[in-house]
């Protein structure tokens, strides 16, 4: 089964400080190929594995992509517009690309999501339905106790 992965967790696989990671880690491992990225996600997992854990996790997960470990969701045209979309429909949330990209990629492709991003999850709707999540809000805090 496909799945399109938000960031929170990426970074939490890639972070053994992170209160998910074991839960995060475990998933990235099991999905491992059928996992699609989307190409604004990499930027923002690049960007914070390089802040807050190193420069070398960073470099470990630009490798999984590379070497197909996970898939990359590249935005075409009509994806970015809909994520645009989104992000403009829901303003009031201040989603940014990364997750409307997210949201439009798994929206058109009928997938699930890997996010822990529960409140931006729960507050949004893709136009028919509602968004598949991998993980629940209540197994999350289970893991993490938030």
């Amino acid at each position: 089964m496909k799945v399109v992965a938000d960031t929170g967790p990426l970074v939490a696989a890639a972070n053994a400080r992170d209160e998910a990671h074991g839960l995060a880690a475990a998933l990235v491992i099991e999905l491992g190929r059928d996992l699609i990225v989307p190409d604004p996600v990499i930027v923002e997992v690049d960007h914070l594995l390089r802040s807050r854990v190193s420069n070398r996790s960073a470099r470990l997960f630009l490798s999984a992509l590379v070497d197909g470990d996970h898939q990359v969701g590249f935005l075409t045209s009509a994806l970015l517009r809909r994520a645009t979309e989104i992000d403009v429909r829901f303003a009031d949330l201040d989603l940014g690309l990364a997750d409307a990209a997210v949201m439009a990629y798994a929206e058109r492709h009928r997938l699930p999501i890997l996010t822990f991003d529960f409140q931006h999850f729960r507050a949004t709707r893709p136009a028919r339905g509602y968004w598949r999540l991998i993980v629940d809000e209540g197994r999350y805090q289970e893991v993490t106790g938030r």
